[in-house]
């Protein structure tokens, strides 16, 4: 008879942090839920959490040839033609261009000024010249035979849009 006690104590006390643990992972689960339901996802999926900031990024990529980064931005430009590439604001107006891997997404063309979490590999590049024309003319505007063709690239593998309530 002490077994059934024993056991009985056990079950009771269990299942009350079972139904405990139950529902803090309901909570929790659901609050991840909301957490990305705020955003639109592009190519592989990311979470939103532990983003850099983009001067943090620009800091990091200055020091080496490439690196891998998360970071948050807000997207100035979109390409016009098929959403193949975007631009993002920086403090100090360097530009920074997001390309996509593989050419395997796009982002929607109208998403400037849109907050935006990328995750990706980063360079610092120098254009070569027909690459410069190309991105002046998907973004209709004229080639700028002085502009200096150096920036910081992103390959992203992932993106996170924010949508209109997180503006």
């Amino acid at each position: 008879m002490n077994i059934k006690k024993d056991i009985s104590r056990f079950l009771s006390t269990n299942w009350v942090v079972l139904i405990i643990s139950g529902t803090f992972f309901v909570v929790g689960g659901s609050s991840c839920e909301n957490k990305k339901a705020n955003w639109d996802s592009f190519g592989d999926p990311i979470a939103p959490e532990a983003a850099i900031t983009t001067d943090a990024m620009l800091t990091g990529v200055a020091s080496a040839d490439s690196l891998a980064v998360k970071f948050e931005a807000e997207i100035t430009e979109v390409c016009q033609m098929k959403g193949c590439w975007m631009t993002l604001k920086s403090a100090d107006g360097s530009p920074v261009r997001v390309t996509f891997k593989d050419y395997g997404f796009f982002v929607p063309k109208d998403a400037a000024g849109k907050k935006v979490i990328i995750e990706g590999v980063a360079l610092s590049e120098v254009l070569d010249e027909a690459t410069a024309r190309h991105y002046a003319e998907d973004s209709g505007k004229p080639f700028d035979e002085n502009a200096d063709l150096r920036q910081v690239s992103v390959i992203a593998s992932g993106v996170l849009i924010a949508k209109e309530d997180q503006l």
